[in-house]
């Protein structure tokens, strides 16, 4: 196996297990928060890495078992427990931050993805721009389109050939 297919195995797998460590983050989150609307919001969110994960599951089917290991699973209570005692504002401020090195790692990988892979890739790219794109517009007070870039990668994770 050649160095760049190693970096892209491990690249994709790594996303899709960060996919299942978001999707229950967000879950959490949306349990703790008592504000009916920020825990729709973050309800949609784990949807997003719900539908991301089930795209990407076909590219990593080989070796997700092996990837079930614990030992580097974070303590996703507690993260989520600290970052829902943020002001609404602080929690998406650090999220339009957090995503931004996740884009450039996605970015390289999409770079990489063979022809096959690339709209799995793809999804994964723009599912970061979307959380992105939803904190930037919460905090511009849109918050009645936040959720339109998200439920739009979404739709075409759902519609995608490789959905688990």
């Amino acid at each position: 196996m050649t160095t760049t297919l190693k970096e892209y195995r491990d690249g994709i797998l790594y996303a899709w297990q960060g996919e299942q460590w978001g999707r229950e983050f967000f879950e959490l989150l949306a349990a703790a928060t008592d504000d009916l609307d920020h825990r729709a919001k973050w309800e949609v969110l784990g949807e997003l890495e719900r539908a991301t994960g089930d795209t990407l599951a076909p590219l990593v089917a080989e070796d997700a078992d092996a990837s079930a290991s614990e030992e580097k699973r974070p303590d996703l209570a507690a993260a989520a427990t600290a970052y829902g005692q943020l002001p609404h504002d602080e929690a998406l401020r650090q999220m339009a931050t957090l995503v931004e090195p996740a884009i450039e790692r996605f970015r390289g990988l999409l770079e990489m993805a063979p022809d096959e892979h690339r709209d799995a890739v793809q999804i994964l790219f723009d599912h970061e721009i979307a959380i992105q794109q939803f904190a930037e517009r919460e905090l511009a007070g849109d918050t009645a389109t936040s959720l339109d870039p998200v439920r739009d990668v979404i739709a075409r994770a759902r519609a995608s050939e490789l959905a688990a």
